[in-house]
């Protein structure tokens, strides 16, 4: 079975996505499919608008589309109109506009880290009891917050390894796997340097902390604390993780200097420039559709002792003070959206992880899955999965940290400098979350 044809089976199409890019309809919502329909019943039907970030390139706002389309048809009494409103961070600052402007939308999906953020806007409601019976990946709802679960999972990832295994063939490397650590890496890179192609590419435009971080937790230390209001930007193991960037480029010469397009990444991967690439495990559908060789893909390489990965992708979330028809209708769309079928299809057609382990018993993904296996490798790979940077003020607060890591990368900054400074600039921020009554 192809890719298409397992996606095709479910009458969609198929799709990556990650963590950068844009939507083509940002800020508008949908209207299509149901919608006449549901317009003869307006005063009787619960009218739902529903935030959701297009991530990378891709059709996903058709596939979201088609998505919805499904649950208003199945359910007459709720309608949903998606509202397409660009990456991860622009949803997030748009959903806080509109939040503060009293019209918040029912439902969105945001980056799982944005919590604090909603939190401390008081815009969300906790979703215990639905997580509580979604059976989801643990990694996915670990560590509580303020006492509660506040987003069901929905279009999650971890930051994973591709590599082409024809390359590796070719250069003399065992393709059953990739490399298991960052020496290996080095090697690795530098035999793929000898036949023709670039090592290895790390994206590091845009929201890089997200690549950036799993190597500074391997090295030692997450760049997050455990509170919303602390970070640890210029730790020892930053450092360490961030010289080790540069040195792939300027002193084992297996990456390109400067800093890399997220989007471009996947495109060099499979067309032969790039050996391997470090991109989101939701990138996965569209690199195997593309590619015309044998796609590898692995865990992170470790540093020393274990594996380690970050948890990236988005929640949804509930907003708070809807009325008692919405917010009822509202919580059905949320555990009809997370259901195992609708996971396992979300899955199959974006590459995300599904955010339940019983989306991967479903006829259709184990098929996939068995003619795929590359689709079960970060799923495993949770095991070893570590918070991501979860602080208030959340977009400033990464703009800090991928500003000083992008600064050192373009030669603009040592490292050491770089982060000290995006660690006072933090501080900075953040000074008003700490302590208590946040």
């Amino acid at each position: 079975m192809t890719i298409a044809a397992s996606t095709a089976a479910l009458g969609l199409l198929l799709a990556g996505c990650g963590t950068n890019g844009a939507s083509s309809q940002n800020g508008t919502a949908n209207t299509s499919g149901s919608t006449a329909a549901n317009g003869s019943n307006a005063s009787s039907t619960a009218n739902l608008s529903f935030y959701f970030p297009v991530g990378v390139a891709g059709p996903l706002a058709e596939i979201m589309t088609k998505m919805v389309d499904q649950f208003n048809q199945g359910h007459p009494g709720i309608h949903v109109s998606p509202v397409f409103s660009g990456n991860y961070q622009q949803t997030l600052a748009k959903v806080e506009t509109a939040i503060q402007g009293g019209n918040p939308p029912a439902v969105a999906v945001l980056n799982h880290v944005a919590v604090y953020d909603l939190i401390h806007l008081q815009a969300i409601e906790p979703l215990d009891s639905v997580v509580q019976n979604g059976d989801f990946y643990p990694a996915f709802t670990q560590p509580a917050v303020q006492g509660h679960v506040w987003g069901a999972p929905f279009q999650r990832s971890t930051v994973v390894l591709y590599y082409n295994k024809d390359a590796f063939k070719k250069a003399g490397l065992d393709p059953s796997h990739g490399p298991r650590t960052w020496d290996e890496l080095v090697a690795d890179g530098q035999k793929l340097q000898k036949i023709g192609m670039t090592g290895i590419e790390l994206p590091s435009d845009g929201t890089v902390y997200w690549t950036f971080e799993p190597f500074a937790t391997e090295a030692g230390q997450n760049l997050g604390g455990n509170d919303g209001s602390h970070v640890n930007f210029n730790s020892p193991a930053a450092k360490k993780a961030l010289q080790f960037w540069m040195d792939l480029s300027h002193k084992y010469h297996v990456m390109p200097t400067g800093i890399q397009p997220w989007s471009s990444a996947p495109t060099d991967f499979d067309s032969g420039k790039v050996g391997m690439i470090l991109h989101s495990s939701g990138s996965l559908a569209s690199i195997l559709k593309k590619a015309n060789f044998d796609v590898g893909v692995s865990f992170l390489p470790k540093d020393q002792n274990t594996y380690l990965t970050g948890l990236g992708g988005g929640d949804m979330y509930l907003m708070k003070g809807l009325p008692q028809s919405q917010h009822d209708a509202a919580v059905k769309f949320i555990e009809w959206m997370t259901s195992p079928e609708q996971a396992a299809a979300w899955s199959l057609q974006t590459g995300y992880i599904a955010g339940t382990p019983k989306a991967y018993d479903q006829p259709a993904m184990k098929q996939f899955t068995q003619e795929h296996p590359q689709a079960l490798v970060a799923p495993a790979q949770l095991q070893y999965a570590q918070p991501e940077l979860s602080t208030y003020q959340l977009n400033q607060v990464q703009d800090v940290i991928d500003s000083a890591i992008q600064s050192v990368l373009d030669g603009q900054a040592g490292v050491s400098d770089a982060l000290d400074k995006a660690q006072q600039q933090a501080n900075t921020i953040l000074a008003p979350y700490q302590g208590a009554g946040n």
